[in-house]
């Protein structure tokens, strides 16, 4: 009979060989399983200067007035391309990226949509004064670039999964799971017609 210290020492060293096997497994694939690496985040949360709130992207220094609205950003990549000069303003949505030339976010509660010029383009009057900066979130005010998000050994959730996808990374380097088998030996236990069972006594 095996002592109970040499059998738990044969499973912890069956262990430590199995935790120096580690594989690239697909986010989706590494619910349960433990990081073998730290993750670090290959881009900046948010990549983009983004809006705080629903509202107008406005060159701060404009202040109230009527303006034309050349744009919508909306969560995404509305905004590429589009230059907000002194004058004119851009819609955004929360979470939606502030367009090149903007400097603050009028919230859409400071502001009314106006009759729409004789060309058919959207006019808005602004009616309060902001501060550069004003609702707007910078590049990488959640997560630096490079940073670390989880650290090896972590056991990888639900939670740790959405995180993981949020920052773009699609792959992890884990440990593979262990395969583990129970078996049972001895007499103790026989089939019920056994005639050794000497019911009779």
């Amino acid at each position: 009979m095996l002592p109970v210290e040499d059998a738990l020492a044969a499973v912890l060293s069956a262990a430590a060989r199995a935790r120096a096997a580690v594989s690239a497994v697909p986010l989706l694939d590494a619910l349960g399983l433990v990081l073998a690496q730290d993750a670090r985040a290959p881009d900046p949360l948010p990549p983009f200067r983004a809006s705080v709130k629903d509202g107008y992207a406005v060159v701060a220094s404009d202040g109230p007035g009527e303006y034309p609205v050349i744009a919508e950003a909306r969560a995404g990549d509305d905004a590429l391309g589009v230059v907000v000069a002194p004058g004119t303003v851009a819609y955004v949505t929360t979470g939606g990226p502030i367009p090149d030339g903007a400097d603050a976010v009028v919230q859409v509660e400071d502001t009314e949509q106006l009759a729409a010029a004789p060309d058919g383009a959207k006019r808005v009057r602004i009616s309060a004064r902001v501060a550069e900066g004003h609702d707007v979130r910078s590049v990488g005010c959640d997560i630096e670039k490079d940073s670390v998000v989880l650290k090896s050994g972590e056991i990888i959730g639900p939670a740790e999964v959405g995180l993981l996808a949020t920052v773009g990374i699609t792959t992890v380097k884990a440990y593979r799971r262990p395969t583990i088998a129970i078996f049972s030996t001895g007499d103790e236990l026989v089939q019920p017609a056994t005639a050794t069972l000497n019911r009779d006594s």
